[in-house]
C-alpha cells in the first residue's frame, strides 16, 4: 500500500465518522441538548446555594429570592438526593424535573422517528 491509498482510506473513514456525528446531532436535537446540559450542570454543581454565574435579572438587581432560581436549586437538590432541601427551595422542583425528563425523552423519540432510520442505514454502509 502506498501513501495515496492510505490517505484515501483515511478520508473515507473520516467522512463516514463525520456523517455519523451529524446524524447523531440530528437525533439528539438542539432543544434536548440544551435541557440535558442544564440538568447535567445542576447534577454536577457542588452546592446550589453558593453564588455562581447567573443571567437572572432578579439576581443581577440584587433581590434575595427568585422563583426560577429556587426552582433550579430545587432540581439540583433532588439530583443530589436531598429531597427535604428541595421542597424547601421550591415545592415544584420534583414536578419540573419530571416535566424536563419527559420533554427530553419526547424530543428524542420525535427525532429518532425523523432521522433514526437514516443513521442506522448509513452507519452500516
Amino acid at each position: 500500500m502506498n501513501v495515496q491509498t492510505l490517505n484515501i482510506k483515511y478520508s473515507e473513514n473520516l467522512r463516514k465518522h463525520f456523517q455519523l456525528l451529524i446524524s447523531l446531532m440530528q437525533i439528539i436535537g438542539l432543544e434536548a441538548t440544551i435541557w440535558g446540559g442544564a440538568l447535567m450542570y445542576l447534577a454536577f454543581i457542588n452546592n446550589p446555594t453558593i453564588a455562581h454565574f447567573s443571567i437572572c435579572p432578579f439576581h443581577i438587581l440584587g433581590f434575595g429570592f427568585c422563583p426560577g432560581c429556587g426552582l433550579g436549586n430545587s432540581v439540583s437538590y433532588i439530583l443530589h438526593g436531598e429531597i427535604l432541601k428541595s421542597f424547601g427551595a421550591h415545592p415544584l422542583g420534583l414536578f419540573a424535573l419530571i416535566v424536563l425528563i419527559t420533554r427530553i425523552v419526547h424530543l428524542l423519540k420525535i427525532n429518532w422517528r425523523r432521522y433514526g432510520e437514516h443513521i442506522t442505514i448509513n452507519a452500516l454502509s
